[in-house]
Protein backbone atom coordinates (compact mmCIF):
# COMPACT_ATOMS: atom_id res chain seq x y z
CA UNK A 1 0.00 0.00 0.00
CA UNK A 2 1.43 3.05 -1.04
CA UNK A 3 1.57 5.98 1.90
CA UNK A 4 -0.52 8.43 0.16
CA UNK A 5 -3.77 6.14 0.36
CA UNK A 6 -2.55 5.37 4.42
CA UNK A 7 -2.21 9.40 4.74
CA UNK A 8 -5.65 9.79 3.57
CA UNK A 9 -7.22 7.25 6.10
CA UNK A 10 -6.74 8.97 8.97
CA UNK A 11 -7.88 12.31 10.59
CA UNK A 12 -5.47 13.82 12.49
CA UNK A 13 -6.03 17.82 14.30
CA UNK A 14 -4.51 20.44 12.02
CA UNK A 15 -0.85 21.31 12.71
CA UNK A 16 -0.42 25.35 13.30
CA UNK A 17 -0.07 26.48 10.71
CA UNK A 18 -1.32 23.71 8.70
CA UNK A 19 0.93 21.84 6.28
CA UNK A 20 -0.80 22.21 2.61
CA UNK A 21 0.98 21.87 -0.58
CA UNK A 22 0.37 25.78 -0.54
CA UNK A 23 2.55 25.88 2.31
CA UNK A 24 5.11 24.29 1.52
CA UNK A 25 5.92 26.20 -1.88
CA UNK A 26 5.71 29.26 0.00
CA UNK A 27 8.67 27.65 1.88
CA UNK A 28 11.74 29.39 0.83
CA UNK A 29 13.73 27.67 -1.66
CA UNK A 30 11.19 24.76 -1.76
CA UNK A 31 10.69 23.35 -4.76
CA UNK A 32 10.48 20.11 -7.20
CA UNK A 33 12.56 21.37 -10.01
CA UNK A 34 15.07 19.36 -10.92
CA UNK A 35 17.70 22.51 -10.51
CA UNK A 36 16.47 22.68 -6.71
CA UNK A 37 17.30 19.08 -6.20
CA UNK A 38 20.49 18.74 -8.28
CA UNK A 39 23.04 19.71 -5.78
CA UNK A 40 21.55 17.05 -2.77
CA UNK A 41 21.39 14.43 -5.81
CA UNK A 42 24.33 14.87 -6.58
CA UNK A 43 25.88 14.44 -3.13
CA UNK A 44 23.85 11.45 -3.19
CA UNK A 45 25.26 10.07 -6.27
CA UNK A 46 28.79 11.13 -5.20
CA UNK A 47 28.63 9.76 -1.39
CA UNK A 48 29.28 7.20 0.34
CA UNK A 49 26.17 4.24 1.23
CA UNK A 50 26.34 2.02 3.84
CA UNK A 51 25.32 -1.59 3.72
CA UNK A 52 24.00 -3.42 6.54
CA UNK A 53 20.90 -6.73 6.56
CA UNK A 54 20.59 -6.17 3.10
CA UNK A 55 20.01 -2.40 2.80
CA UNK A 56 22.10 0.22 1.08
CA UNK A 57 21.60 3.76 2.83
CA UNK A 58 23.27 6.95 2.25
CA UNK A 59 24.82 8.96 5.19
CA UNK A 60 22.59 11.56 7.19
CA UNK A 61 24.43 14.99 6.04
CA UNK A 62 24.83 13.62 2.69
CA UNK A 63 20.62 13.85 2.35
CA UNK A 64 21.08 17.30 4.30
CA UNK A 65 17.75 19.74 3.37
CA UNK A 66 16.96 17.07 0.81
CA UNK A 67 15.03 15.85 3.42
CA UNK A 68 12.75 19.09 3.24
CA UNK A 69 12.88 19.72 -0.36
CA UNK A 70 11.31 16.30 -1.66
CA UNK A 71 7.52 15.43 -1.19
CA UNK A 72 6.77 12.88 1.84
CA UNK A 73 4.47 10.27 0.68
CA UNK A 74 5.76 10.14 -3.03
CA UNK A 75 3.24 8.13 -4.90
CA UNK A 76 6.69 6.69 -7.10
CA UNK A 77 8.43 5.24 -3.72
CA UNK A 78 6.64 2.55 -2.54
CA UNK A 79 7.40 2.98 1.52
CA UNK A 80 8.52 0.25 3.79
CA UNK A 81 6.18 -1.40 6.57
CA UNK A 82 8.92 0.14 8.83
CA UNK A 83 8.43 3.50 7.49
CA UNK A 84 4.62 3.38 7.89
CA UNK A 85 4.82 1.59 11.42
CA UNK A 86 7.11 5.08 12.60
CA UNK A 87 3.97 7.67 10.80
CA UNK A 88 1.19 5.67 12.64
CA UNK A 89 3.21 5.43 15.82
CA UNK A 90 3.56 9.38 15.71
CA UNK A 91 0.12 9.96 14.94
CA UNK A 92 -0.67 7.84 17.81
CA UNK A 93 1.09 9.77 20.09
CA UNK A 94 -0.07 13.12 18.98
CA UNK A 95 -3.62 12.00 19.20
CA UNK A 96 -2.74 10.90 23.09
CA UNK A 97 -1.23 14.27 23.33
CA UNK A 98 -4.50 16.16 22.06
CA UNK A 99 -6.22 14.38 24.97
CA UNK A 100 -3.70 14.31 27.91
CA UNK A 101 -0.57 16.91 28.23
CA UNK A 102 2.21 17.14 31.29
CA UNK A 103 1.24 19.44 33.82
CA UNK A 104 2.78 23.09 32.97
CA UNK A 105 3.10 22.12 29.47
CA UNK A 106 0.97 25.71 28.44
CA UNK A 107 4.43 27.29 30.14
CA UNK A 108 6.85 25.35 28.37
CA UNK A 109 5.07 25.92 24.88
CA UNK A 110 4.51 30.08 25.72
CA UNK A 111 8.11 30.19 26.82
CA UNK A 112 9.29 28.57 23.45
CA UNK A 113 6.69 30.86 21.87
CA UNK A 114 8.19 34.51 23.47
CA UNK A 115 11.96 33.12 22.82
CA UNK A 116 11.22 32.69 19.16
CA UNK A 117 9.63 36.10 19.11
CA UNK A 118 12.55 37.95 21.18
CA UNK A 119 15.40 35.72 19.69
CA UNK A 120 14.30 34.13 16.30
CA UNK A 121 13.78 30.36 15.12
CA UNK A 122 17.07 28.85 16.12
CA UNK A 123 17.07 30.27 19.88
CA UNK A 124 13.83 28.49 20.21
CA UNK A 125 15.03 25.76 18.80
CA UNK A 126 17.42 25.09 21.66
CA UNK A 127 15.14 26.54 23.94
CA UNK A 128 12.95 23.55 23.21
CA UNK A 129 15.95 20.72 22.90
CA UNK A 130 17.16 21.77 26.37
CA UNK A 131 13.75 21.25 27.86
CA UNK A 132 12.92 17.96 26.88
CA UNK A 133 16.81 16.82 27.46
CA UNK A 134 15.68 17.45 31.15
CA UNK A 135 13.82 14.24 30.92
CA UNK A 136 15.89 11.14 31.82
CA UNK A 137 16.88 8.35 29.69
CA UNK A 138 15.30 4.89 30.21
CA UNK A 139 15.34 1.97 28.25
CA UNK A 140 13.17 -0.74 28.45
CA UNK A 141 10.37 1.10 26.75
CA UNK A 142 7.39 -1.06 24.71
CA UNK A 143 8.49 0.48 21.37
CA UNK A 144 5.30 3.15 21.24
CA UNK A 145 6.04 6.30 21.01
CA UNK A 146 5.31 8.09 24.29
CA UNK A 147 3.31 11.41 24.04
CA UNK A 148 4.63 14.46 26.62
CA UNK A 149 2.58 13.18 29.50
CA UNK A 150 3.79 9.90 29.52
CA UNK A 151 7.64 10.44 28.26
CA UNK A 152 7.74 13.10 31.18
CA UNK A 153 6.60 11.08 33.93
CA UNK A 154 8.54 8.28 33.05
CA UNK A 155 11.28 8.48 30.52
CA UNK A 156 11.81 7.01 27.38
CA UNK A 157 14.68 6.90 24.80
CA UNK A 158 15.38 8.65 21.60
CA UNK A 159 12.14 8.44 19.75
CA UNK A 160 10.50 9.56 23.22
CA UNK A 161 12.75 13.01 23.20
CA UNK A 162 12.57 13.58 19.44
CA UNK A 163 9.15 12.81 19.70
CA UNK A 164 8.67 15.70 22.56
CA UNK A 165 10.32 18.26 20.86
CA UNK A 166 8.57 18.16 17.69
CA UNK A 167 5.54 18.10 19.52
CA UNK A 168 6.70 21.10 21.60
CA UNK A 169 8.19 23.24 18.61
CA UNK A 170 4.60 21.79 16.55
CA UNK A 171 2.26 23.71 19.84
CA UNK A 172 4.68 26.62 20.02
CA UNK A 173 3.66 27.32 16.12
CA UNK A 174 6.64 26.25 14.00
CA UNK A 175 5.02 24.80 10.87
CA UNK A 176 5.75 20.91 10.84
CA UNK A 177 6.76 21.31 7.48
CA UNK A 178 9.85 22.38 8.78
CA UNK A 179 9.79 19.08 11.18
CA UNK A 180 11.55 15.70 10.30
CA UNK A 181 11.92 12.71 12.95
CA UNK A 182 14.68 10.94 11.30
CA UNK A 183 15.78 7.31 11.35
CA UNK A 184 19.20 6.41 11.34
CA UNK A 185 20.27 2.86 11.05
CA UNK A 186 23.13 0.45 11.91
CA UNK A 187 26.72 0.67 9.83
CA UNK A 188 27.23 -2.69 9.89
CA UNK A 189 25.15 -6.19 10.59
CA UNK A 190 24.94 -7.40 14.01
CA UNK A 191 26.66 -4.51 15.86
CA UNK A 192 25.78 -2.46 19.20
CA UNK A 193 25.66 0.78 16.70
CA UNK A 194 21.29 0.89 17.14
CA UNK A 195 18.85 2.45 15.47
CA UNK A 196 18.67 5.67 16.69
CA UNK A 197 15.90 8.97 16.03
CA UNK A 198 16.21 12.15 16.21
CA UNK A 199 14.27 15.71 15.22
CA UNK A 200 15.99 17.73 12.52
CA UNK A 201 14.35 21.21 12.15
CA UNK A 202 15.01 23.65 8.85
CA UNK A 203 15.61 27.24 10.34
CA UNK A 204 15.35 30.32 7.97
CA UNK A 205 18.47 32.08 6.74
CA UNK A 206 20.61 29.14 8.17
CA UNK A 207 23.40 27.01 5.65
CA UNK A 208 21.92 23.80 6.50
CA UNK A 209 19.43 22.00 9.03
CA UNK A 210 19.55 21.84 12.52
CA UNK A 211 20.32 18.27 13.85
CA UNK A 212 18.66 17.52 17.72
CA UNK A 213 20.05 14.61 19.63
CA UNK A 214 19.18 13.55 22.72
CA UNK A 215 21.30 12.42 25.96
CA UNK A 216 22.27 8.79 25.75
CA UNK A 217 22.30 6.65 28.89
CA UNK A 218 25.33 6.94 30.93
CA UNK A 219 24.71 10.92 30.41
CA UNK A 220 20.70 11.03 31.07
CA UNK A 221 21.05 10.64 34.71
CA UNK A 222 20.97 14.13 37.14
CA UNK A 223 23.12 14.01 40.12
CA UNK A 224 20.23 16.35 41.87
CA UNK A 225 17.61 13.91 41.64
CA UNK A 226 18.45 10.41 43.22
CA UNK A 227 15.15 10.31 44.78
CA UNK A 228 13.40 9.21 41.62
CA UNK A 229 14.30 7.28 38.88
CA UNK A 230 12.09 7.82 36.19
CA UNK A 231 10.80 11.33 33.88
CA UNK A 232 11.26 14.91 34.45
CA UNK A 233 14.75 16.46 36.45
CA UNK A 234 13.92 18.52 39.60
CA UNK A 235 14.93 21.48 37.38
CA UNK A 236 12.45 20.59 34.34
CA UNK A 237 9.91 19.78 37.40
CA UNK A 238 9.98 23.68 38.34
CA UNK A 239 10.01 25.33 34.89
CA UNK A 240 7.14 23.28 34.77
CA UNK A 241 5.77 24.44 38.05
CA UNK A 242 6.33 28.27 37.40
CA UNK A 243 9.22 28.43 40.17
CA UNK A 244 12.30 28.61 37.67
CA UNK A 245 12.22 29.84 34.08
CA UNK A 246 12.63 28.05 31.27
CA UNK A 247 16.28 29.57 29.98
CA UNK A 248 17.50 27.71 33.18
CA UNK A 249 17.99 24.75 31.14
CA UNK A 250 20.39 26.39 28.96
CA UNK A 251 23.09 26.23 31.54
CA UNK A 252 21.80 22.65 32.67
CA UNK A 253 24.74 19.85 32.71
CA UNK A 254 22.23 18.44 29.11
CA UNK A 255 21.53 21.51 27.96
CA UNK A 256 21.23 21.68 24.07
CA UNK A 257 22.23 19.03 21.95
CA UNK A 258 21.22 20.70 18.82
CA UNK A 259 24.25 21.52 15.70
CA UNK A 260 23.98 21.61 11.80
CA UNK A 261 23.54 18.76 10.30
CA UNK A 262 27.12 18.57 8.95
CA UNK A 263 28.64 19.21 12.15
CA UNK A 264 26.06 16.57 14.57
CA UNK A 265 27.34 13.93 15.70
CA UNK A 266 25.07 11.64 14.13
CA UNK A 267 26.19 13.42 10.02
CA UNK A 268 27.63 9.86 9.35
CA UNK A 269 25.18 7.86 10.12
CA UNK A 270 23.25 5.59 7.45
CA UNK A 271 19.71 7.41 7.04
CA UNK A 272 17.12 5.15 6.50
CA UNK A 273 13.97 7.24 6.71
CA UNK A 274 12.56 10.73 6.86
CA UNK A 275 8.83 11.44 8.20
CA UNK A 276 6.17 13.58 10.47
CA UNK A 277 2.91 13.27 10.69
CA UNK A 278 1.92 13.64 7.35
CA UNK A 279 3.79 11.08 5.77
CA UNK A 280 7.16 9.35 5.35
CA UNK A 281 10.25 9.68 2.87
CA UNK A 282 12.61 6.23 2.81
CA UNK A 283 16.00 6.62 1.84
CA UNK A 284 17.28 3.00 1.49
CA UNK A 285 17.01 0.81 -1.03
CA UNK A 286 17.92 -3.08 -0.84
CA UNK A 287 21.39 -4.15 -1.49
CA UNK A 288 22.72 -5.51 -4.71
CA UNK A 289 23.29 -9.12 -2.97
CA UNK A 290 19.87 -9.14 -1.55
CA UNK A 291 18.25 -9.10 -5.40
CA UNK A 292 21.10 -11.24 -6.40
CA UNK A 293 20.12 -14.07 -3.22
CA UNK A 294 16.21 -13.30 -3.96
CA UNK A 295 16.69 -14.52 -7.71
CA UNK A 296 18.54 -17.53 -6.42
CA UNK A 297 16.73 -18.80 -4.48
CA UNK A 298 13.72 -18.93 -7.23
CA UNK A 299 11.52 -15.39 -5.87
CA UNK A 300 11.03 -12.46 -8.16
CA UNK A 301 13.50 -9.45 -7.41
CA UNK A 302 13.32 -5.97 -9.77
CA UNK A 303 16.63 -4.76 -10.40
CA UNK A 304 15.13 -1.85 -11.45
CA UNK A 305 15.00 1.25 -8.83
CA UNK A 306 13.49 4.74 -9.32
CA UNK A 307 16.17 7.41 -7.78
CA UNK A 308 15.02 10.29 -5.89
CA UNK A 309 14.51 12.40 -9.01
CA UNK A 310 11.94 9.92 -10.63
CA UNK A 311 14.93 8.45 -13.38
CA UNK A 312 14.68 4.79 -13.33
CA UNK A 313 18.36 2.77 -12.83
CA UNK A 314 19.33 -1.02 -12.95
CA UNK A 315 21.92 -3.13 -10.91
CA UNK A 316 24.42 -4.58 -12.90
CA UNK A 317 25.73 -8.23 -13.02
CA UNK A 318 28.37 -7.35 -11.06
CA UNK A 319 26.46 -6.23 -8.11
CA UNK A 320 27.38 -2.53 -8.73
CA UNK A 321 25.11 0.53 -9.28
CA UNK A 322 26.02 2.68 -11.78
CA UNK A 323 24.45 5.62 -10.64
CA UNK A 324 25.22 5.43 -7.00
CA UNK A 325 28.30 4.48 -5.11
CA UNK A 326 28.20 1.80 -2.74
CA UNK A 327 30.74 1.93 -0.05
CA UNK A 328 33.85 -0.87 -0.05
CA UNK A 329 34.62 -2.84 2.94
CA UNK A 330 37.64 0.02 3.19
CA UNK A 331 35.52 2.65 2.73
CA UNK A 332 33.14 1.56 5.19
CA UNK A 333 36.50 0.92 7.96
CA UNK A 334 37.73 4.48 6.48
CA UNK A 335 34.22 6.04 7.63
CA UNK A 336 33.97 4.30 10.89
CA UNK A 337 37.80 5.18 12.21
CA UNK A 338 36.85 8.92 11.33
CA UNK A 339 33.19 9.23 12.33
Amino acid sequence: MFLCAVAGAVSLPAASPSYTSEARSALPGYSTTPHALNPGIERLRAGTWWEANRKIRPELAQVGDLMFLLPLADKKLEPSSDAIGRVQRLRDALRSHMKRVPAGWSRLVAQVRAERAKAGDTSAVLLADSLVNEVRYRDGTDGSYYAPARFFAEGGVCKDFAVAKYLLLRDAGFDIARLRLVSLAPRYNNTPDDWHVILVVQIDGASEPLALDSPSAPTAKRADDTANEAGSSALLGAVLSGRAPAAAVLRAPAGPLAAPLGQSGQARRPLATVFNEEGSRSFERAAPGALRRASAAGRSASAMYVDEMGDPWKVDRTGTFPKWRVATEQTRQTSAIGS
